[in-house]
């Protein structure tokens, strides 16, 4: 008998191991220091301590060059993920980068598209044009589990996150480069979950890449 209350409750264990955790959606609400929306931030979401499985991002990218303008201006890409760049233009664009997490340049004619860049280290990498200095655009390589970008209100939504505590960051293009993103902890629960995140920027640029930016 006592054999058998056991085997209960070792089977018990195991179904209530293998069950899913319930999953929710976390809303952000992204602002800088004045109060202000920011669009085309980043949010990533991390657990603490232990690994996941979050929601698949593309692996296979796309930057295309329409009007002279990088689009999109900011991407996520998981790492591991493969970028193509294209060119929609009537002009030829050098493209570059010297970013320590991927570095690269080639000369795209017009209607041309170049080979995928795969990119393998986490980080921000920063692309310019040595051709049309005032283009420029930014791929998030991402290794945390969910990630995604702000809309013009400066939300994003996190979608299937199972409850727990998770580290939460946020970055923008004009957070000053060589600072840490700002970290916070999150709880997801059953109920509706937000939180908010100010952003401290430089001031808006003309979209050029300069030197610290290329640092990226």
């Amino acid at each position: 008998m006592r054999g058998l209350r056991q085997g209960i409750i070792g089977l018990a264990c195991l179904v209530l191991a293998a069950a899913p955790l319930a999953a929710a959606d976390l809303v952000v609400q992204v602002t800088d220091a004045d109060g202000r929306p920011v669009a085309d931030a980043v949010v990533t979401l991390a657990p603490e301590g232990v690994a996941a499985a979050g929601t698949p991002m593309p692996r296979r990218n796309e930057v295309d060059q329409r009007n002279e303008t990088f689009v999109p201006y900011v991407q996520i890409v998981p790492r591991g993920g493969e970028v193509a760049f294209k060119n929609s233009d009537l002009t030829r664009h050098h493209v570059y980068s010297f970013s320590p997490a991927r570095a690269f340049e080639f000369v795209l004619a017009p209607g041309q598209q170049s080979d995928p860049v795969r990119f393998e280290r986490a980080g921000v990498v920063a692309i310019g044009c040595n051709i049309h200095d005032r283009m420029v655009a930014y791929l998030y390589v991402a290794d945390a589990p969910w990630a995604t970008l702000t809309d013009a209100e400066g939300r994003a939504v996190l979608s299937g996150v199972p409850e727990a505590s998770y580290a939460m960051r946020a970055w923008h293009p004009r957070a000053r480069p060589g600072r840490p993103e700002p970290s916070q902890k999150v709880t997801v629960g059953s109920g509706a979950n937000q939180a908010t995140v100010s952003l401290a920027l430089l001031r808006e640029p003309s979209r050029q890449l300069d030197r610290d930016r290329a640092r990226y």
